[in-house]
């Protein structure tokens, strides 16, 4: 697994005040099935609030159902639910799973939502 910069935490924080809705939100990692992204949204303090969100897609569109697809994206989902995400449906086929992280553990969790991708796809 290659090695990823660092995530610019003061940069999502400055864009989140700067923002309307208060809140900012960087892409990390597509494919075809899936998104990694982080965010910073600032709550009633000036503080921020730090989170990532994995957004998965359930079935390719107008395919048939890749069964190997979708029990590949189960482990996923509960890999994600063990580590504390939350899991709620979007619009479509996707699922949203969220947890909010502190700065200091941004990395590893990064790290490991990589490891558990990595292994729903293999």
């Amino acid at each position: 697994m290659k090695e990823t910069p660092p995530i610019d935490t003061e940069q999502l924080f400055n864009e989140a005040r700067k923002s309307e809705d208060k809140e900012s939100y960087r892409l990390l990692e597509k494919s075809r099935t899936y998104r990694i992204g982080v965010g910073a949204e600032l709550l009633r303090s000036d503080q921020p609030s730090f989170f990532f969100e994995v957004v998965i897609q359930l079935c390719r569109e107008y395919t048939e159902v890749d069964l190997s697809l979708l029990e590949g994206n189960l482990e996923l989902l509960k890999g994600l639910k063990a580590r504390g995400y939350s899991l709620s449906c979007q619009d479509g086929n996707f699922l949203s799973c969220r947890k909010k992280v502190t700065q200091d553990n941004m990395q590893t969790e990064y790290d490991s939502i990589k490891l558990l991708v990595r292994k729903a796809e293999s």
